[in-house]
């Protein structure tokens, strides 16, 4: 970046070359003119500036090991337990992909039974309702469905 900064390139022209020559997503807009800034104001040392706020105390594996240990434990206390804020334990669960229901926490992920289960359900609400309230209009086949089940609901149509 630095080769590129003192040629006289401008931020969004080395972000474009960078990314098609590493692939989409090597590196933001953003933090190319983060850069470019910091050359122009006379810093051309390559080390990372410290990042801004607190650093994290705790992994994600051991928040992810805490919840599994015990289910029930709410956000609040994960906090308490980890000393950090409670909006980061949220934040790291829903990255991790928990939700909360009922009384723990769990994968968000549908098992088949309970999708085949809204399936069916579905069809029959549809068909229990012969005239559909105007201005909407349902097509069964655009329903997100995973692979295996699509040959079973497909014959059942």
């Amino acid at each position: 970046m630095l080769y590129h900064f003192e040629k006289g390139w401008k931020a969004a022209q080395l972000f474009g070359n960078l990314n098609e020559l590493f692939g989409k997503g090597t590196i933001g807009e953003c933090q190319c003119r983060e850069w470019f800034a910091r050359f122009k104001l006379g810093d051309i040392s390559l080390e990372n500036k410290s990042v801004r706020g607190r650093s994290s105390d705790f992994d994600d594996p051991d928040l992810l090991a805490a919840v599994e240990e015990d289910e029930s434990l709410t956000t609040r206390m994960l906090a308490e337990d980890f000393k950090v804020n409670q909006s980061t334990v949220v934040r790291r669960l829903i990255k991790l992909g928990k939700v909360w229901k009922i009384a723990g926490w769990i994968p968000h992920e549908l098992s088949d039974n309970k999708i085949s289960d809204r399936f069916r359900i579905f069809t029959k609400l549809l068909q229990g309702n012969e005239q559909t309230p105007p201005g909407i209009c349902f097509n069964i086949r655009h329903i997100h469905r995973p692979k295996h089940l699509r040959t079973i609901m497909s014959t059942t149509l």
